[in-house]
């Protein structure tokens, strides 16, 4: 009877400590699994904000390359004879409330004014367009003029290119016109101070034919911009890189500050907790192999605290 309850002693021992390994293997694993996933977790989120914040760096950071506003010229006509008694003038609104250019960025304005080639033009010769550059409430922030006049054309060129155009012309493909490019600013800064919203334009000739007129406000880029927009995708790297190790230092730092030293402390109670299950199981087991003993009387009676404190007589 004795052997039995020993061997089934032994054998409810084996089976704790197998569902204790086979708990301890499992909790190992969700704990891993839980770690894994909060892990992975992070790190997508760590690598999304540092995207963001590059983007959003990038779009701050770089200015419109360019803005093109199309130049209406408007004129009074002469009622005693013909030709106009004014001036050619245009008034071109960028903006009304918000600034539409960069604080601190270079710009090239151009106005494009397309010409025909036409005698009174050629009669012409030299003009001149000036622009005036204002801000919202008036106040003058500059003003620039520049001359030009069509391209000379010897009458020996003129029948060759006519009659090699001649199909281009009879179908409409193209017309006996110039295209006259005149840079008016070619690094312009924009004043934080008064910021220009309006653009007027004045042509200072009576006779001149004009078609049509186009104003192109060009971004001079440099230094980071430059690289930037004319190489995105090393600059996203190097962007998107810095921003991911800045991100997770101050990630990594503040999961220290804030869960580190629980973490600690925790893992200083587990072990007191596990010395001290240690230390109950021995206690427990000595107790249980004394009483076993004493049953199959390997000991003449059993010791207690009392009879050990005895002294002799």
């Amino acid at each position: 009877m004795m052997k039995m309850l020993g061997l089934k002693r032994i054998v409810d021992e084996k089976v704790d400590k197998t569902v204790d390994m086979a708990s301890d293997v499992v909790n190992c694993l969700l704990d891993t699994t839980y770690k894994g996933g909060l892990f992975s977790m992070i790190i997508v989120t760590i690598v999304w904000v540092s995207i963001f914040l590059y983007i959003a760096f990038y779009y701050a950071y770089m200015p419109s390359l360019m803005f093109s506003r199309p130049v209406h010229m408007q004129f009074k006509s002469c009622y005693s004879n013909k030709g106009l008694c004014d001036y050619p003038s245009a008034h071109v609104q960028l903006t009304k409330n918000h600034q539409l250019l960069m604080i601190g960025q270079k710009y090239k304005i151009t106005v494009y004014v397309e010409l025909p080639e036409s005698p009174v033009n050629e009669d012409i010769g030299m003009f001149m367009l000036c622009v005036r550059l204002s801000d919202k409430y008036g106040y003058l922030v500059s003003s620039s003029c520049r001359s030009s006049r069509l391209k000379y054309k010897s009458q020996f060129y003129r029948v060759i290119h006519t009659l090699f155009m001649v199909p281009f012309y009879l179908t409409g493909l193209s017309a006996e016109k110039q295209l006259i490019q005149l840079e008016m600013y070619t690094d312009f800064e924009e004043d934080q101070l008064h910021p220009v919203t309006d653009i007027y334009f004045e042509m200072l000739n009576h006779d001149i034919q004009i078609y049509s007129a186009k104003l192109n406000i060009v971004a001079n880029l440099g230094g980071l911009r430059y690289l930037m927009f004319h190489w995105p995708i090393v600059s996203a790297c190097l962007g998107i890189g810095s921003n991911l190790l800045f991100v997770f230092f101050i990630f990594s730092m503040s999961w220290r500050h804030i869960y580190g030293p629980e973490v600690f402390r925790n893992d200083q109670n587990d072990f007191l907790d596990r010395s001290e299950r240690l230390d109950e199981f021995d206690s427990e087991d000595e107790s249980e192999v004394s009483d076993d003993l004493c049953k199959k009387d390997f000991l003449p009676f059993r010791f207690s605290s009392s009879s050990l404190m005895i002294p002799e007589q």
